[in-house]
Parts: C-alpha cells; sequence; structure tokens
C-alpha cells in the first residue's frame, strides 16, 4: 500500500514535466515559425536593383611638370614678376568636378552581388596673367611674327598665357558576395568582391610665356636696350588601362538598424592596371635683343631652339590603391551617402618635358550619392 502511495506523486511529476517540455517546444515553434515569416517578407520586400547617382570635387595631382625654358627663372628679381614666377603661373586647376553612377543587382535568396559604375570628372582653365612696370598703357605690336613682341613700350613686362583640360574616367564591373561579418556580426554588412578596373587619363596644355625682365638706358639717357624672350609649348598626356581588382566594403550601423537607420560606411580596393602611357611634346624658345642707338637694325637675335617633337609612347603596368569613408542615411529602398574618398594610380602619367618622368596620378575628395532601390 505504502508503494502505491509512494508511486503516485511521480507519475504526476512527469506528466506536468512532459506537459511544460511540449508546451515550451510548441511556443518556440512558434516563435521560429514567426521570425522565419518575418525573414520572409523581409527577403520578399528587398530591393534586388539599387540605381545610385551623385557627384564629387576632387583634388588632381599629377598633371606634369610646368614648361620651363631657360629665361623662366633667370630673373627671379626682375619687377615684372612681382606676382609670381613663369613656372609657378602655369599650376593646373587644383580641383575636378564630375558625376558617378552605379547599378547593383542582388539576386533573391542570395548572398551575391553584381555591379557597374562609372566615375567621370574634369577640370578645365584658361587662364591670363600681365605684369608690368608703371608707365604707358599697353600696345600690341609684333615684328617677325612672334620673334619680336613689344606690348608695352620702354616697359618691363611678363605675360603668361595658360590652358589647361584634364579629364579622367574609372570604370568598374565587380562581382561580390556578402559574407555576413559586418560590424562583428552585429547590424552590418561586409562584402568582398572581385572584377575588372578600366582607367582612362588625359590632359593637355598649351603655354605662351613672354617676358622683359629689365629696362637698360643707354648713356646719355636719351636711349634704351632691352632684352625680351618668347617660349611656347604644346603638351599632351594619357594613360589607359585595363586590369583586374579586388575589394572589401563594408557599414556598421551607428543609429536604428543597418536597412533603416544611419551607418558608417568602408571601403579598400586594389587593381593592377595594364595599358598604354602616352606624351606628346612640342615646344620652341627665342630670344631677341633691341637696342634702340641701332637706328637701321634695332632688333638682334639673340638664340633660338625648337626641339624636335617629343612623342612617347610604351606599355606600362601600373598599381592602383583607394579607399573611401562615410555615412549614410537609410531607409528599406533608398540611401543618401557622404563621404570622402581618394584612388592613387602609382606611376600612370609620363609627366616629363624632354625626357620621360613617370609621376602617380591621384584623386581624393569629397563626394555625394543618393540610391534608389527597386524591385522589392
Amino acid at each position: 500500500m505504502s508503494e502505491l502511495i509512494n508511486t503516485a506523486p511521480r507519475g504526476g511529476h512527469f506528466q506536468r514535466q512532459l506537459l511544460t517540455t511540449v508546451s515550451a517546444l510548441a511556443l518556440l515553434t512558434m516563435i521560429g515559425a514567426q521570425h522565419d515569416a518575418k525573414a520572409a517578407d523581409s527577403e520578399a520586400s528587398r530591393p534586388t536593383v539599387w540605381i545610385e547617382l551623385g557627384g564629387q570635387l576632387e583634388r588632381v595631382n599629377g598633371q606634369g611638370q610646368a614648361f620651363a625654358p631657360p629665361f623662366a627663372s633667370a630673373y627671379p628679381d626682375s619687377a615684372a614678376l612681382a606676382d609670381g614666377s613663369l613656372t609657378g603661373l602655369q599650376r593646373p586647376p587644383r580641383f575636378a568636378k564630375g558625376f558617378e553612377g552605379e547599378v547593383t543587382f542582388v539576386p533573391r535568396g542570395s548572398d551575391w552581388v553584381l555591379s557597374a559604375s562609372v566615375l567621370y570628372g574634369r577640370a578645365n582653365s584658361n587662364r591670363r596673367v600681365h605684369q608690368q612696370t608703371p608707365g604707358k598703357p599697353i600696345v600690341s605690336g609684333f615684328l617677325k611674327g612672334n620673334q619680336y613682341y613689344d606690348p608695352a613700350p620702354n616697359q618691363a613686362f611678363s605675360d603668361v598665357r595658360v590652358k589647361d583640360r584634364e579629364s579622367h574616367v574609372i570604370v568598374d564591373f565587380k562581382v561580390g558576395k556578402d559574407v555576413g561579418l559586418g560590424a562583428f556580426g552585429t547590424g552590418g554588412e561586409s562584402t568582398f568582391s572581385a572584377g575588372v578596373r578600366f582607367a582612362q587619363f588625359a590632359t593637355a596644355k598649351d603655354v605662351e610665356l613672354k617676358l622683359r625682365p629689365e629696362m637698360n638706358q643707354l648713356p646719355g639717357g636719351f636711349f634704351n636696350s632691352m632684352s625680351t624672350f618668347y617660349g611656347s609649348a604644346e603638351i599632351t598626356r594619357s594613360f589607359q588601362a585595363i586590369g583586374p581588382s579586388v575589394s572589401w566594403e563594408g557599414s556598421a550601423a551607428i543609429a536604428g538598424r543597418s536597412t533603416d537607420g544611419v551607418t558608417f560606411d568602408w571601403g579598400i580596393a586594389a587593381a593592377v592596371l595594364f595599358g598604354r602611357q602616352k606624351a606628346d611634346v612640342t615646344h620652341n624658345t627665342f630670344a631677341s635683343h633691341f637696342n634702340q642707338q641701332n637706328i637701321l637694325y634695332p632688333v638682334s637675335q639673340l638664340y633660338q631652339t625648337s626641339p624636335a617633337p617629343s612623342a612617347r609612347h610604351r606599355s606600362v603596368v601600373v598599381p592602383n590603391l583607394g579607399g573611401f569613408a562615410g555615412v549614410s542615411f537609410r531607409r528599406a529602398s533608398a540611401k543618401i551617402s557622404l563621404g570622402y574618398r581618394a584612388d592613387f594610380f602609382f606611376g600612370a602619367m609620363d609627366t616629363g618635358i624632354d625626357s620621360r618622368k613617370r609621376e602617380a596620378m591621384s584623386f581624393h575628395g569629397p563626394f555625394a550619392t543618393i540610391s534608389i532601390g527597386l524591385g522589392g
């Protein structure tokens, strides 16, 4: 009898445990089903195509050396160069502006990402800087074409005319995979990609320099003598190449969620480009002397140099490194991004005048983009 009394409670305890376990499993199953349903809804509502458009302002370096004939640095103390040297006044525009666009395709139910992007920028300037010592107004006059130039009789002067043109295009085709690292697995994204990068850069400079550094008064004070210098150059440089690329881009939520909030974005990229580098240079200089005492032949030639045009075309291999950092303001199917980007193409340009000189072409500056998601 006592055994029956002792075993009855044990059976009831087992039933309660079994009921509790079954209830817990049922609750977990319901929660899991709700989570799967939400995930399915989220996956179904996620855009499959993103279109991004934007603009940038970039500092451009590597556009080439200034044209520097011998007379350009021979008279640093001339009153006709009060506002800068003949080479310093040739400085190309520092900033290029342009636009960018990207199309990204994210197949539904997949971690793969396919994208195509293009970035275009340019910088143009057309400047003239004229300086002269006080005196008579400017009067134009020519003798023997450009061999003798006297815009300001009886005055020392310098005249610099520079026309610069620069353009660059960078095109990327990438296939990537979202590896799910994000910000160490907390509300972010992380995508490793491989692809092909195409780059094309072009610069052109047209320069015309004129200088009369000083006036020399001859004995008696009635006559003057002076030397006038002239130089011109036409320079074009370009680089065009294509090659494999790899990149890593990520984002981490700093307010809200990675799909509906504010995120910190970053990316790094590397490429090796194989292509052609070109530099075509034509220049000449001339110097004349004017002696007012010589009435019959007042103008004499001091020297003239007109080297044969230089055309340097070579095959090159150019390493490329770049990266960006910024913030994005996200909604389910829209995004606005602000950031700073830099790209360095090592040895891409031949920046020399009479001989080859390789330098890096680089771009860095702020950008802003807006993205719209479609197909969700």
